[in-house]
């Protein structure tokens, strides 16, 4: 006898869409980041952040208190704009993207926790050993890129020159490329037929 699939039963406390908002639980997940700057040379009232270049002052007050019941008192906003740098690939002048810094005065003070002295649980050493392998690999391909730039290649250069030596001994015949390859520019790519001549 075939038996019909139940409906699922729903939680305890489970309210449907049409139930008012003011009843319903509601998550919002941010799309920005925020990161909060160590700063021992502040009071401890204040905290400085990182945010993005749209976020103002309002934002950063609704989010500090709905999100961590932090009460603000007053907030400084400044925009760092960097240099502009010639890039090492293109030669092209371009500015990195500017970075806005914003400096919280908060009702409660907030004091920074003692950094731990034994990083093992967060895998620091596999963490510094990938930084400083990363580092050293992109030392070495600028190094390699600007001596294969300004110094020729070696390898190029004794090849050039033993094949040169054995053009002048006769040992080597030389060849156009396209014979080298075995392209053949003297056949016509149309076919010529004679006159009279009938398919």
């Amino acid at each position: 006898m075939r038996q019909l699939h139940r409906r699922p039963i729903k939680p305890s406390g489970w309210l449907g869409p049409t139930a008012p908002v003011s009843s319903r639980k509601q998550i919002f997940l941010p799309n920005f980041t925020i990161a909060l700057i160590r700063t021992p040379f502040l009071p401890p009232r204040y905290a400085s952040f990182y945010v993005p270049l749209k976020f103002n002052k309002l934002d950063m007050r609704d989010y500090l208190y709905r999100a961590y019941g932090v009460k603000v008192l007053s907030i400084r906003s400044y925009v760092r704009q960097f240099k502009a740098r010639r890039s090492s690939l293109g030669g092209r002048w371009r500015r990195p993207q500017s970075k806005k810094k914003m400096t919280v005065e908060m009702q409660e003070p907030f004091v920074w926790p003692e950094p731990p002295e034994d990083m093992t649980p967060w895998d620091n050493e596999h963490h510094t050993k990938s930084e400083e392998y990363q580092k050293n690999a992109k030392s070495e391909a600028t190094g390699r890129r600007s001596k294969h730039v300004l110094e020729p290649d070696e390898d190029d250069r004794g090849a050039f020159e033993k094949q040169a030596k054995e053009l002048l001994e006769g040992k080597q015949v030389w060849r156009p490329t396209w014979q080298a390859l075995g392209i053949r520019y003297d056949r016509p790519t149309i076919p010529r037929f004679e006159k009279g001549s009938g398919s």
